[in-house]
């Protein structure tokens, strides 16, 4: 509404001129020159780096020309010219002049939530800031190409292997290239009929746990701090998939349609997005899906509920992998059980980024190692990262009465560790009497000097006997755990926390079990049983 718009373009232009006073638009951690102590300290103007807080910029700069740019113009045109060139100058330009962005094509990083990402957001600004025919041609034909190399590297089951949290900004801004693409082009609704298109939207709904949970393989944390239910619905929509936008409802829940809560990132383009989606605004709630049941063989993760279409009971998550996934964790062959939606077995998340969490000092964060997961310590050696260390032979079974990943995880730990085999079954039992056992029947060189088990767990623990242990949840039902006490001894661990990304999510601590084989052999079999009491 032009006269609305004039009570505030001062402000605008304000906002405008600032952001295109500032020397970068990089985000510090990603600048290359910074990154290179022998470049220097101070990012160069002249040699911009294309990077998500580059592409955001952009963005946001593009949609104010498409909002206020009359009423900019209206005090002085040089702003709009301004905007514009520092679009180009800074994004654009570099993005279609240079070839050197590993996120592009994978050719010198993994390609992972980058590429959508940047990929959407240089796309809405070309649309909305770029007159010439040729260049414009040229941009969306390049930004085609680099979705292209994306795709190519998802695998089939439409999975993550970053985690849910960052799912919102791999597959939800997939989906937004998309619908913008098929906008601009004119391609009609053929591209979401696409089995990987289709499956990709799925993701989030097998992912989550309930009660703001999610399971939190990677770098993800176990309740999400970004989440975009408007995207997720028009990609359920898009897609022919009622769950999906069933699912994406009930993530609103009561929450105001278009405008993000407090503690949630602001992105204009996705309020946008909801403020004109007026079935999105006027949907009525729905209930969360809570698939059964589902199996990513690409992805290699299995999530399995005690009952469909609720969250109480049971949940398991379990996967195998390999140690090079995006913000990996050496994790093969982990496990999650949540019960009534409360996660008590689990894996902690990852702290506040830092310089360590991106460079070679990687794994020397405890919760980036396989000591701070559910798998075994074998000849004291646990899982090292590396593509080569990764499962074998996995096989999942989904049945009305158990479903179960089954995984040789011999080929995630060095050599030196001496593992022939390691054959790991995670099931869950449904029934008369629901419970996940998790088996291990390992075979080694020789008979191993240690031989140790590790459950990370989030809720106080006590042991009342051997081969017993009881996980209290905060609230509700908690876990009874049991093992064959008589080979193996039992220890619990306070992990104390002090950095607000672990407290926001755990509090104050969380708890290891460390289950140790009193004579271990050559060959053997351990079974854990989880049963939820109380």
């Amino acid at each position: 509404v032009p006269g609305e718009l004039d009570s505030f373009a001062d402000e605008v232009m304000d906002g405008v001129w600032a952001l295109c006073e500032e020397t970068s638009w990089v985000w510090p951690a990603h600048d290359f020159r910074v990154l290179d102590a022998r470049r220097g300290l101070l990012p160069d103007p002249g040699a911009p780096t294309l990077d998500l807080g580059a592409a955001t910029t952009a963005v946001l700069l593009a949609l104010a020309d498409a909002i206020a740019g009359d009423a900019l113009d209206a005090r002085d045109p040089l702003l709009r010219r301004r905007l514009r060139g520092e679009v180009w100058t800074r994004v654009l330009g570099p993005y279609l002049e240079r070839s050197a962005w590993g996120w592009y094509d994978g050719s010198t990083a993994k390609l992972n939530n980058w590429n959508p990402w940047v990929h959407s957001d240089l796309l809405l600004a070309t649309a909305l800031t770029v007159e010439d025919r040729a260049s414009r041609a040229a941009l969306v034909s390049k930004i085609v190409r680099g979705l292209d190399h994306y795709l190519a590297a998802r695998p089939a089951d439409g999975g993550c292997d970053e985690g849910p949290h960052y799912w919102w900004r791999a597959g939800g801004s997939l989906f937004e290239c998309l619908e913008l693409l098929t906008s601009l082009l004119g391609t009609g609704e053929a591209l979401f009929a696409e089995p990987l298109i289709r499956a990709t939207a799925r993701y989030p709904l097998l992912m989550h746990v309930g009660d703001g949970w999610s399971v939190s393989f990677a770098d993800g944390p176990a309740r999400l701090r970004e989440a975009a239910p408007a995207v997720l619905y028009r990609y359920g929509r898009r897609t022919g998939q009622a769950d999906v936008a069933a699912h994406a409802r009930a993530l609103r829940g009561a929450a105001d349609p278009v405008l993000p809560e407090d503690a949630t990132p602001y992105d204009l383009w996705r309020v946008l997005g909801a403020l004109l989606d007026p079935e999105w605004r006027a949907a009525d709630e729905a209930a969360f899906p809570y698939p059964g049941q589902g199996w990513l063989p690409g992805t290699q993760v299995l999530v399995a509920r005690e009952t469909r279409g609720t969250a109480r009971g049971l949940l398991l998550a379990a996967k195998g992998g390999h140690n090079d996934e995006s913000h990996n964790h050496n994790d093969v062959g982990s496990f999650l059980v949540a019960v009534d939606a409360r996660p008590l077995i689990i894996d902690v998340g990852v702290g506040t980024y830092r310089r360590e969490t991106f460079g070679p000092e990687r794994y020397g964060i405890w919760s980036m190692t396989s000591a701070y997961h559910n798998v075994p310590e074998v000849n004291g050696h646990g899982q090292p990262p590396g593509r080569e260390f990764a499962a074998r032979e996995a096989r999942a079974e989904l049945g009305p009465g158990r479903s179960a990943l089954t995984l040789d995880l011999a080929g995630a730990y060095p050599q030196r560790a001496g593992l022939r085999a390691w054959e790991r079954t995670s099931a869950l039992v449904r029934g008369e009497e629901p419970r996940v056992e998790i088996r291990d029947t390992w075979r080694l060189d020789a008979a191993p000097r240690r031989l140790v088990w590790h459950l990370l767990l989030g809720g106080e623990v006590t042991v009342p006997g051997a081969g017993r242990a009881l996980v209290r949840a905060p609230q509700g039902r908690g876990l009874a755990l049991a093992w064959d006490g008589a080979a193996f001894g039992a220890e619990v661990e306070t992990v104390v926390l002090d950095d607000p990304a672990f407290t926001r999510v755990w509090g104050e601590a969380v708890y290891r079990l460390v289950l140790t084989a009193r004579a271990p052999g050559a060959e053997g079999t351990h079974v854990l049983t989880a049963r939820a009491v109380g």
